[in-house]
Formats: C-alpha cells, sequence, structure tokens
C-alpha cells in the first residue's frame, strides 16, 4: 500500500481548512464586537451620538473657517449656538408642558362623555347580539335532550342540596379573607430620598454631558483623530482609506442635512395645521413631530398620537379628531412620497432591507437610541465596505447597488429560466435608454458570457430564452431608403451566433439599412452552396466564440468564389484584433472589413454602401485573384 495523495491535494485541503478557520475566527471577532457594543453602550452610545452630532456640526465649523475663523473659535461658536438652540426648545417644550397639564382636568368631563358614548354604542343590540342568543337558545335544548337520554348526567347537573345552617355558617367562615400583615419599611434619609428622585434625571443628563465634552473635541481634532484613523485601519493603502472616510462622511452629513430640513419641513405645516384647527399646544406637537421623525418606522406614528389624543380629549364632538386625522395622513403622503425620495435621493446608498435589518439590530444591541443611530453607522459600515476588502460583505448585503452589472445579471436570469424576469430587465434598460444600446450594451455581452460557458444545457436555455427576449422588444423600423444598401446578417457557426446577426439587423435596421436575417445553418459546409443572395448587395456574418479567424476565413473565400462583387463584413464580437490590425486581419480572412462592436459595424457598412461599384469590383477581382492562387485544400474549413 502506498499513500496516493498528491502535494496539489494536500495544498488544496490546506486551503480548505483555512478558509474555514478564518470564516471560524471571523465569527468569534463579530460575536466579541457586539458583545463589546452592547455591554459597553455607557460609552459607545455617548460618543456615536457626538460624532453624529459632529457630522451634522462640522460644515458649519468648516464655513466659519473659511471666513479666517481660528478652529477654537470656530467650535465654540457653533457649540455654543447648538447648546443655545436646544436649551431654549428644551424651555419652551417644558412650558407648554405644564399649561397643557394644568388644563388636562378640564377634559376630564369631555373624555368620560366620549367614553360613555362610546361604551353605549358597543352594548347596543344587533345582529351579533341576536346570534348569540339564538346561539345559547339552541345550546340549553341540546343539553336538556342530553339530560333525559342520560340519566347519570341528569343526576350530575342536577341542584345540590343546601347545607345545614351550621355547615353553611363555618363554609362562610373559611371563605373570609385572612389578615392583611403590612411590612412598613423605616422613612428614607433626606439624601436618599433626593437620590432616588434625582436618578431618573442624572443618566439622561450624565449621558448628554458626555456627548457634550466628546462632541467638543471631536470638533476640536477633527483632522488628529482622521490621520490616527487612518493609520490605524489604512495600513498600506492609506489613500483609499483616506477616500473611504471622506465618502462615508460626505453621506453622512449630506442624509443628517437633508434628514433635518425634511423633519423641519414637516414640523412646520403639522404645527400651522393644528393652530388652524385649534389644536391646544399645536407648536409643541409639531415640534415634536419634527424631533420624533428622526426615529425610523416608529417615530412618526408616535408623533401623531399627541395631538390625535388631543384632540379627542378637548371636542365634545368628533370634526376636531377627524380634521387631525386628515392633516396627519396628508403630511405622511407627501412626505414619503414626494420630499423624502426627492431629498434623499441616493444619499445614504442603502437598500430598504438594509435600513429595516441595521434599524432591529441597533435598536436590541443599543435601545432607542440605536435607532436613532442605525442609518448613519450602517452607512459608514457600507461606505467602508466598498473601500476596504476585509468589510466588503457590508456593500453586498446593505448597499444599494446590484450585486452584478446588467449583462451578468440578464445572463443570470436566462440561465436560471427566469424568463418574465429577463424581460423585465431588459423593458427597464431599453427604457432609459435605447433599443440599440440595450443590444450593444447588454444583450451581446450576455451572449458572450453564454459562449464561454462550456455548459451546453445553459447555452440553449440562455438561447431560447434570448429568443423570446428578443420577440418581446421586437418594434417596428422605420422604412429603408432607396438607394440603401441590401443586407444580410447571418450567424457564423451558433445558434448563439444567429441571435447576435438578429440584433446587429436590428441594429442596422433602426439606422436605416435594409437588413434580413438567416441562421447559422445556412452557412453549414453542406447549406452554404445552397444560400440564396439575390439581391444582397453586403453578407454581415457575425462570430462570438474565440477561433472564429479559421471559420471566417473559409466562408469569406466560399462566398468569394459564388459571387466575387459580394462585399463582405465580419463582425468578431470577441474581439480579437486590435484597432491597429484590425484592416490587416480583414485582408488576412478575405473580408471587407472587420468590426468588434455594433458600432464599428454600422460604420463599416455604411463606408461599404458608400464605395463604388469599381472599387468593389476592383476589390473583388484581387480576392479573386488570392483565391485561384491558393490549393482547393486550404479553403477547408478546421473542423
Amino acid at each position: 500500500m502506498f499513500d496516493r495523495s498528491t502535494p496539489a491535494a494536500s495544498a488544496a485541503a490546506a486551503i480548505g481548512e483555512q478558509r474555514h478557520l478564518s470564516v471560524v475566527l471571523a465569527m468569534l471577532a463579530m460575536a466579541l464586537v457586539i458583545a463589546a457594543l452592547h455591554f459597553g453602550k455607557e460609552i459607545f452610545v455617548p460618543l456615536a451620538l457626538a460624532a453624529l452630532l459632529g457630522f451634522l456640526l462640522d460644515p458649519l465649523v468648516s464655513r466659519l473657517r473659511r471666513w479666517r475663523f481660528p478652529r477654537w473659535l470656530a467650535v465654540s461658536v457653533v457649540v455654543s449656538m447648538t447648546v443655545g438652540v436646544v436649551g431654549v426648545t428644551s424651555v419652551f417644550a417644558g412650558s407648554q408642558l405644564m399649561a397643557l397639564a394644568r388644563e388636562v382636568p378640564t377634559y376630564q368631563s369631555t373624555i368620560q362623555g366620549k367614553l360613555r358614548e362610546l361604551r353605549e354604542s358597543m352594548s347596543r343590540r344587533g345582529v351579533l347580539d341576536d346570534a348569540a342568543r339564538l346561539l345559547h337558545v339552541v345550546e340549553g335544548e341540546v343539553n336538556a335532550t342530553r339530560r333525559a337520554l342520560d340519566p347519570a348526567a341528569a343526576a350530575a347537573s342536577a341542584p345540590s342540596r343546601p347545607l345545614p345552617r351550621a355547615q353553611a355558617q363555618a363554609a362562610q367562615r373559611a371563605q373570609q379573607e385572612p389578615l392583611r400583615v403590612q411590612l412598613e419599611e423605616p422613612p428614607l434619609r433626606p439624601l436618599q430620598a433626593l437620590g432616588e428622585v434625582l436618578a431618573p434625571v442624572l443618566a439622561p443628563l450624565l449621558t448628554a454631558g458626555l456627548v457634550f465634552v466628546f462632541l467638543v473635541f471631536i470638533l476640536l481634532s477633527r483632522n488628529e483623530l482622521r490621520d490616527r484613523l487612518l493609520r490605524l485601519t489604512g495600513g498600506g493603502d492609506v489613500h483609499r482609506m483616506g477616500d473611504a472616510l471622506n465618502e462615508a462622511a460626505e453621506r453622512v452629513s449630506r442624509y443628517l442635512g437633508a434628514q433635518f430640513l425634511v423633519n423641519a419641513g414637516y414640523a412646520v405645516p403639522m404645527a400651522a395645521g393644528l393652530w388652524l384647527i385649534g389644536v391646544p399646544g399645536a407648536l409643541l406637537w409639531g415640534l415634536l413631530a419634527g424631533a420624533l421623525r428622526f426615529l425610523p418606522y416608529l417615530g412618526p406614528a408616535l408623533a401623531a398620537l399627541f395631538p390625535l389624543t388631543m384632540a379627542f380629549a378637548v371636542d365634545p364632538g368628533w370634526n376636531m379628531l377627524l380634521w387631525t386625522l386628515a392633516l396627519v395622513v396628508t403630511l405622511e403622503l407627501i412626505s414619503n412620497n414626494l420630499i423624502e425620495p426627492w431629498a434623499y435621493g441616493t444619499s445614504t446608498g442603502l437598500s430598504a432591507l438594509a435600513v429595516l435589518v441595521s434599524a432591529t439590530f441597533w435598536t436590541v444591541v443599543w435601545g432607542p437610541v440605536g435607532l436613532v443611530l442605525a442609518t448613519p453607522l450602517t452607512v459608514c459600515l457600507v461606505v467602508l465596505g466598498r473601500h476596504v476588502r476585509p468589510l466588503r460583505i457590508f456593500d453586498l448585503l446593505l448597499g444599494n447597488e446590484p450585486a452584478f452589472d446588467a449583462p451578468t445579471t440578464l445572463y443570470q436570469r436566462l440561465v436560471a429560466g427566469e424568463v418574465e424576469d429577463a424581460v423585465e430587465l431588459a423593458r427597464d434598460q431599453v427604457r432609459d435608454g435605447t433599443l440599440a444600446a440595450f443590444y450593444a450594451e447588454v444583450a451581446l455581452p450576455a451572449l458572450q458570457l453564454t459562449e464561454a460557458t462550456p455548459d451546453a444545457e445553459r447555452r440553449e436555455r440562455v438561447a431560447d430564452g434570448m429568443r423570446v427576449l428578443l420577440d418581446d422588444l421586437d418594434e417596428a423600423q422605420d422604412a429603408p431608403g432607396a438607394d440603401a444598401p441590401r443586407l444580410l446578417c447571418i450567424g457564423g457557426q451558433s445558434a448563439l451566433d444567429s441571435i447576435a446577426a438578429q440584433m446587429l439587423a436590428r441594429t442596422l435596421s433602426s439606422e436605416g439599412h435594409a437588413a434580413t436575417v438567416k441562421p447559422a445553418d445556412e452557412l453549414s459546409p453542406r447549406a452554404i452552396d445552397s444560400l440564396d443572395l439575390g439581391g444582397v448587395d453586403i453578407v454581415v456574418v457575425n462570430y462570438l466564440a474565440e477561433g472564429w479567424r479559421t471559420r471566417a476565413r473559409y466562408v469569406c473565400r466560399h462566398l468569394r468564389r459564388r459571387r466575387p462583387g459580394l462585399r463582405i463584413v465580419v463582425v468578431a464580437w470577441q474581439g480579437g484584433a486590435t484597432a491597429a490590425s484590425i484592416d490587416g486581419a480583414a485582408a488576412a480572412i478575405g473580408a471587407d472589413a472587420l468590426a468588434t462592436t455594433a458600432a464599428d459595424a454600422v460604420r463599416c457598412i455604411g463606408e461599404l454602401g458608400a464605395a463604388s461599384p469599381a472599387d468593389v469590383a476592383e476589390a473583388a477581382s484581387v480576392t479573386a485573384d488570392d483565391d485561384r492562387s491558393l490549393p482547393a485544400s486550404s479553403l477547408a474549413p478546421a473542423l
């Protein structure tokens, strides 16, 4: 016995084990990071909030810096203005809440009357009550019949005899409630009572203080922090990491600025509408609506709940509530369908699913604050994943960019048999551009990918789907001019070549040429002699495979022998000839012109169509002389 393992197999096994180990280590590292974020949220949350405010306020600092303000003075001005706005807003909101709290008892009778009205309307008998009463009667009749048929059941359901008086009194005493024992704790000391009162207030104040301190240092040391982060994460590619940080900062800053403007534009009409309706505290509810919209999904619902509740409590009727509901629905429809798509655009670069997943994840990790920070943090991860290879998974899973380009996407749809999705993709591409551009930039590259696929079943599946797609995209073309040359577009060898010829024929027809199409079977060794060339001025032969030269040389020389004055254009979609050697390559295969793109084919056909008959006859005679000088064996195809 001997070991049959080879060094290649051992290397492959080692690479597989290394990949598994890398995946396990990556999962462990991710779990540790998530645990650190969760258990260290007392530090990370203020730091993230400060960074978020830094993204929002840094453009103002940069503007003051352009006005020749020192950085410390610019930061002082911006932070002071921010603290002033937050302080004034807090004082205003507090005063409004105090005023509404004093008026709440006056709305008690209105709330009780509405609730009583609702209870009475719900307690009225209707169809459901009649049905329930009928079911109760039927159930009673069924039980009576069962007792009549079953004496044991009747005895069990018969009422029990009353207990003697002494036993009844004993049972009543046994059912009396036991004595209640109340434990009273000693009174709290003054400092302890003050601590319990201030505890709910001190935690938010401490967080706000940390955010303020972090914000000041972030704005003052912006460049230094950026350099240190580049040194820490950039490695040898500092320039790429710098581009990633700049893009992330730009995207987050633009998103936050747009969100601030959108929320302010929502708060103003909300406050004005509530004031016109007559809802108390209209300014407060408008301000609260603008602030709560920073919370994705949950914020708009909470913002609408407060004015609706107030309208319900104030008006004895239902008009104020209905008008308030109509105002909220109208503003939501306008904001969600018109303003937000226009203001945000593609500023975040996140897919809709990514926004939902990130909101859920950061809420679980950091609570309600994580809901506010979810989108900006995810934007940073996506941008970093676009520039840093180890983080590429975030860009692939959370970004809004397609996973593949349009040709690869079309190819994948056709390979999977999803012809309807492929047709929809083609329609979208044609709607955004032109049919000729779709053929040249999407469909033909997809055929090239198919040609490179060794699986015959996949190739056939793509060919069938592409035929359906072309039939769906078939459009009426303008009639060609009277002097336009008559073209024959034909596939060189395979069914995919025939589809490429059909696409090129449609492109040429859109350019005003009279083009017809024939399949590649017409150029087979058995059928090429019977190919109908009547009335054809130019033959355009299409090849997608790499080894097109030998086959094209055979076809061109065979067609020349049948009709010397025929003009031939070979389109090699896989390329294989540079611009400097195209003329030489065309002469080597016996064609009048060689093209590698649809635009080149249109240009070559236009030039051949404008050539004089003398030039064509001369070229044909030269080619015929060259063919007669070659042995007959050189004209046989290399199959």
